[in-house]
């Protein structure tokens, strides 16, 4: 099963959360354990950044021809690839025909007390 997005939720003055304007973040639930290696569970929430654009090795949040994933950016191969950070999940090397968009870059992994109740996207 691939990390997948459950739910994604505006930030609105998350209380604790440095640097964070409802513009340019937003809060993902994490679906899934492609990332447990990375601190990433299942049902987490995630501050994403998407006034940035990613760096290989960062992790992002993305769609791989239309699925939605988190996933640690990276090249291989001279291509772009989407790695996981769990035994089991496979790399995801973008092909030439795939189509990658890349929705911002996870900051912050949140407990309850950083956000505050928002707008639900």
């Amino acid at each position: 099963m691939q990390q997948a997005i459950l739910e994604v939720h505006d930030v609105v003055q998350p209380g604790g959360v440095a640097a964070a304007t409802s513009l340019h973040t937003y809060i993902v639930r994490a679906c899934g354990e492609g990332m447990t290696q990375a601190g990433i569970h299942d049902s987490d929430l995630l501050l994403v950044d998407r006034s940035e654009l990613a760096a290989p090795g960062e992790i992002v949040v993305a769609a791989l021809n239309g699925e939605a994933l988190i996933r640690r950016l990276a090249i291989v191969d001279g291509s772009f690839a989407l790695q996981a950070a769990s035994d089991g999940y496979p790399t995801l090397k973008v092909e030439e025909g795939d189509e990658l968009s890349i929705w911002g870059v996870v900051r912050q992994r949140l407990s309850g007390s950083d956000v505050a109740q928002g707008a639900r996207a």
